[in-house]
């Protein structure tokens, strides 16, 4: 299966959200821990949408933690992360996601959360297919760190020279 057709596949995917959520909770504390391993300044997250982690409980352990914490702002082929203080920060909308003002200070974190739609276990990614966390990532220099579901995660991917992988995959 190609890029194309994988991606199509799983993006349309229908998980049970029982199964959802024993998996999130697992996924969230695991992160917690590699978060504290790593003690990291700066937590670069995402705004969930459909199949992927809520990383709300993670900004509020980094905030009660005093750990900054970053969003990704989208303007064209571009990504930017900006340091958020509050989830009412989120106020603008790209591809239909939450993010925070572009006009917010622009910061890199020293660890990413990557979303994707499909992992391996030495840290290939299927992302969405615009390549923002790619040319991301080729750009700036911080520790990755991606979630997956067990339906996620998958013995191979197809990439391409310009695909950038994630340092450490968190799976169920």
């Amino acid at each position: 299966m190609n890029k194309i057709e994988l991606r199509k596949f799983l993006k349309y995917m229908k998980i049970e959200n029982h199964q959802k959520n024993l998996q999130e909770k697992y996924l969230l504390l695991a992160l917690w821990d590699f978060i504290n391993v790593n003690k990291p300044s700066c937590i670069g997250l995402f705004a969930a949408i459909e199949n992927e982690v809520d990383l709300i409980p993670i900004f509020k352990m980094a905030q009660e933690n005093g750990i900054a914490t970053a969003y990704p702002s989208i303007n064209g082929d571009e990504i930017t992360f900006h340091s958020i203080e509050s989830l009412q920060m989120l106020n603008e909308k790209a591809f239909g996601i939450c993010a925070p003002a572009k006009t917010l200070p622009a910061i890199v974190p020293d660890l990413l959360i990557v979303p994707g739609l499909a992992f391996t276990k030495n840290g290939k990614r299927l992302g969405r297919g615009k390549g923002h966390y790619d040319r991301y990532l080729g750009q700036h220099k911080c520790k990755t760190v991606s979630l997956a579901f067990s339906w996620m995660l998958l013995d191979d991917l197809p990439t391409e020279p310009h695909d950038v992988r994630i340092d450490k995959v968190i799976d169920c």
